[in-house]
């Protein structure tokens, strides 16, 4: 069976996900992937060496037609509630009735709900559907539209259980590959002299895009606030300086961040391997309902205690084997950062329970059952379809 995957944009970071998929998809069937770049994108970094089907056009609905031109699978799985991806999946759904499959990664929709009310929900909803942004095939005005179509997908992979609850679906969090995110294949210190990493200091680490509601002026604070009691710094591989928040983070914490700079989605275990606890703090708003940071499963696996906030799925993921707080609580975070750093002992039996964690619930090998049930599954209904309407 051959399988198309569409990808909304290959120049984002955000493909981290489609590129698993793609990974997965290979083990049973042929795979195309599809993914849309505009005239001088290119694929973001981390994944370029993934042979990637290039879509370039200079306009969304140029790109549309070309995708979907180009689409041979018999079966279509969308990345990402977007016009060039789910959006494409729909036409080619119905003008050849290909079986459609939606990936949700996160809850996409979920700029509307910071408003205050109903009425103030219903005003911004309006305003876009009906202001600029025709030619952003991501922005809300489509999103929103998409997300009142996602019952047409034949199935649809969710990675929470807001997702499953909201859409249904398969259960799908997103995983790894434990044998590639292995600490016993890495050095600390040799690793650490590599990076200019101190080795005399407890590090915590963040990998990703810096931005607001990370956690990452939290866990500053955090280590600001315990001054002189520990040596800590914050590694952030992600950003370099001459990105502004990045810039505003090191000039908060006085001198405790160290920012790598953009690094190959490759060297992340070697970079989590250098670090002693990782953590994920986040902030209590819509987004955070349906969305749980794929950096975590990446510190489990690298046996590192990690920290983060009672939403979402997190408190499941790391029941027994991570450190949960209340989210947007300073103090509380500042006391549990402090706790792992003076009890290195319970944090390293918590490293070891997460990486069991991983490889029990978490894996590709996980996933891989997962995703193979669900495709198997549609194409059994298709069939079904095909021998009726024959």
């Amino acid at each position: 069976m051959k399988v198309t995957l569409l990808v909304p944009s290959l120049a984002s970071n955000g493909i981290a996900r489609a590129w698993i998929l793609a990974k997965l998809l290979g083990r049973h069937h042929e795979v195309e992937t599809l993914g849309f770049l505009r005239p001088g994108e290119e694929v973001f970094p981390w994944f370029a060496d993934y042979p990637w089907g290039q879509v370039v056009a200079p306009t969304m609905r140029e790109g549309m037609r070309a995708m979907e031109k180009r689409i041979s699978g018999d079966i279509v799985v969308a990345y990402s509630l977007s016009m060039m991806s789910f959006g494409v999946g729909l036409r080619a759904k119905m003008h050849r009735g290909l079986p459609l499959v939606l990936d949700m990664p996160e809850w996409e929709v979920h700029d509307h709900w910071k408003r205050p009310t109903r009425f103030h929900r219903a005003a911004m909803i309006l305003r876009e559907l009906v202001g600029p942004g025709w030619d952003n095939a991501h922005s809300f005005k489509y999103r929103w539209v998409l997300d009142q179509l996602t019952r047409f997908a034949d199935e649809r992979f969710v990675c929470c259980h807001f997702l499953e609850q909201r859409y249904g679906g398969a259960y799908l969090p997103q995983g790894l590959d434990p044998t590639a995110f292995d600490p016993a294949q890495h050095d600390k210190m040799a690793i650490r002299r590599k990076w200019g990493i101190p080795e005399d200091a407890t590090i915590l680490f963040f990998g990703g895009n810096p931005q607001p509601n990370k956690g990452i002026a939290e866990t500053i604070n955090a280590l600001n606030a315990l001054e002189d009691r520990v040596k800590a710094r914050l590694v952030i591989a992600g950003r370099d300086a001459s990105h502004a928040y990045t810039r505003q983070m090191i000039d908060l914490s006085r001198g405790k961040v160290l920012a790598l700079g953009p690094q190959p989605f490759t060297l992340m275990p070697e970079l989590l391997a250098a670090a002693d606890i990782v953590a994920l703090p986040q902030t209590r708003e819509p987004k955070s309902l349906g969305y749980v940071p794929c950096k975590m499963y990446e510190a489990m696996a690298m046996e590192l205690p990690v920290i983060s906030s009672r939403l979402c799925d997190i408190p499941e993921i790391l029941e027994g084997c991570g450190y949960v707080v209340e989210p947007e609580d300073d103090p509380a975070l500042q006391a549990t950062i402090e706790h792992v750093l003076l009890h290195p002992e319970e944090a390293r039996e918590m490293g070891r329970r997460a990486r069991q964690r991983v490889i029990e619930r978490y894996s590709w090998d996980v996933m891989d059952r997962t995703i193979e049930q669900t495709i198997q599954t549609v194409a059994g209904r298709a069939g079904g379809r095909s021998r009726r309407a024959a």
